[in-house]
């Protein structure tokens, strides 16, 4: 290794990369407040019905968190091999706001009928794909293995948020398969479950936008510079 390339090296502190951030008081106080809301609703799904269901509490805010996270990104990490991350907070939040609990002739409803249909054209579901897989590959990945590897603590909360999103989708398809078998009280649980775990990969993403790696622009551009010269 060059003097030069040496120089470019970003610095690991000890702290960061044993615990991934999970030291931090802050981080195990949001699982704990995670975990006690889980049980809690687990314990009064009735009573939680009336924040879950469509265009509930819950999901509205999945939705801002989810918008504020894609106009974040797109703020905070511009450029062409950066632009993935903005676009898939924003697709997501799209998927989480449905036109139908909307009056049909409210601005909500013409807004997210128009994305809806935007979405379907072929054209543009093309080039969504080419923007978010390229940058994937050419940004993400990478990047995200460098994360790895210095134990950034985003990466566990971006983990987290994915599992919750992963469980969320398991308690559905469990709900689903399994309703002839269930009482109407578990099948009510398993949906404000899986509603509030969907809340979670929300808020979970945002937290991992906000929290970023790496912080600072000059980080950034010594990483891409790292990655065109190996």
């Amino acid at each position: 290794m060059t003097p030069e390339k040496h120089s470019q090296s970003i610095p690991v502190t000890t702290d960061t990369k044993r615990s991934f951030g999970l030291d931090q008081p802050l981080f195990r106080a949001a699982i704990g407040v995670a975990l006690l809301i889980l049980v809690v609703l687990c314990i009064w799904p009735v009573q939680a019905m009336s924040l879950s269901h469509e265009g509930g509490p819950f999901e509205s805010i999945s939705a801002a968190a989810l918008v504020l996270a894609g106009g974040i990104a797109l703020f905070r990490y511009r450029g062409i091999s950066r632009l993935y991350i903005g676009l898939v907070c924003l697709l997501l939040a799209e998927r989480e706001l449905a036109a139908d609990i909307y009056a049909v002739d409210s601005l909500p409803y013409g807004i997210l009928n128009g994305l809806d249909t935007l979405l379907d054209m072929n054209a543009v579901r093309v080039i969504l794909a080419v923007l978010v897989l390229g940058g994937l590959l050419w940004h993400g990945v990478p990047n995200g293995w460098r994360a790895f590897k210095q134990r950034v603590p985003f990466l566990m909360v971006f983990f987290l948020a994915g599992m919750c999103a992963v469980v969320a989708q398991g308690l559905e398809e469990v709900s689903g398969t399994l309703k002839d078998d269930l009482s109407d009280q578990m099948i009510m649980r398993l949906f404000v479950l899986e509603e509030t775990l969907e809340m979670f990969f929300s808020i979970g993403i945002l937290a991992s936008v906000l929290i970023g790696w790496p912080k600072a622009t000059t980080e950034e551009n010594l990483n891409d510079q790292q990655s065109d010269q190996s």
